[in-house]
């Protein structure tokens, strides 16, 4: 019976070592898997800032950029052509220059006046280098005309891309 016991003593002294090796494999894997989760919990909530950030620089700057569209004088229309192109993509800086050649003239016989002003607008799509943004303009227009103004009210599709440090404006459509 001694003997028995010697060797069941004997095995159980050479199990716990392996038994407790064992535990501190499972404890090392369970470890880098809470840390492997933690980083990439990390990382989304970096990234779903990132994009609130993204969007919300995209909607103020499609917002002040259709504001600069919307509002010109026909006593300065260079100041209002060059403060567009100046934060535009050059294809449409080329486009908008065609487009307010031809309008120059009528603004300065008909004595244009307007005055953009935005009440919504909000990101369609937001990544790191392109951005929609939904935007409903009202615009104050005067002229010989129109001597005591009108309100006409827009809905544009804006696409901005980036440029440096902010969006430049890419194309602005009615919708």
């Amino acid at each position: 019976m001694a003997d028995e016991k010697t060797v069941a003593e004997t095995a159980a002294a050479a199990e716990a070592p392996r038994r407790a090796g064992a535990g501190r494999v499972v404890t090392t894997l369970v470890v880098v898997a809470l840390l492997v989760a933690c980083g990439y919990l990390g990382y989304l909530v970096w990234q779903g800032r990132h994009l609130d950030e993204l969007r919300r620089s995209a909607t103020e700057d499609a917002s002040r950029l259709v504001v600069q569209l919307a509002t010109y004088d026909h006593q300065d229309v260079d100041a209002n052509l060059d403060a567009v192109v100046a934060e535009a993509t050059p294809g449409f800086a080329d486009r908008y220059r065609e487009v307010s050649e031809g309008l120059r003239e009528l603004l300065t016989s008909g004595q244009g006046t307007s005055t953009g002003t935005v009440s919504h607008a909000a990101a369609q799509s937001v990544d790191d280098d392109r951005a929609v943004v939904l935007v409903f303009l009202d615009q104050e227009v005067t002229n010989v005309t129109v001597p005591d103004g009108r309100m006409d009210s827009s809905r544009m599709v804006v696409t901005l891309v980036r440029g440096g440090d902010g969006w430049l404006l890419d194309a602005a459509e009615l919708a």
